[in-house]
């Protein structure tokens, strides 16, 4: 079985998981780990129980918030685990992207390269667009 984990710093991962219930309806392959948000929170010992729980020829993909945090320095040592991937980086139009991938017969690598494609489009300063769709508007009327 192939399932996403949303791990972040603080409570970031669950409002990622609260928008893609909003927009996709709810997900049980979809979990959340949200980091360092009690006092005794031990970031290895999560990411390892995480990847404990995998059954054999089960994939997992974690999505974390920021290359080179701790959360996922944490889970790239669990990568020698097979069926680990570990992607930095998470936004909402990645999680949209790969979600309703998950069940499908896509390969795991094509569905993240998917996602993380999705992550960078989604990533747009409105302003520069609003101005390019205003200045492609008077171009059509000249």
């Amino acid at each position: 079985m192939r399932k996403i984990l949303i791990a972040t710093h603080g409570e970031f991962a669950g409002g990622l998981k609260q928008t893609m219930n909003f927009v996709l309806g709810e997900n049980e392959k979809v979990g959340v780990l949200s980091a360092y948000t009690t006092p005794d929170f031990d970031m290895d010992r999560e990411a390892a129980s995480a990847v404990a729980e995998m059954e054999d020829g089960d994939e997992l993909i974690v999505l974390t918030d920021v290359l080179g945090g701790s959360v996922a320095n944490a889970f790239s040592g669990q990568l020698s685990h097979p069926g680990v991937y570990v992607l930095a980086g998470v936004n909402a139009p990645m999680l949209l992207a790969m979600v309703p991938m998950l069940e499908s017969a896509v390969d795991t690598e094509e569905l993240i390269q998917q996602g993380i494609q999705a992550a960078r489009e989604g990533c747009v300063f409105i302003n520069d667009l609003m101005k390019q769709v205003s200045e492609e508007s008077e171009e059509d009327f000249a």
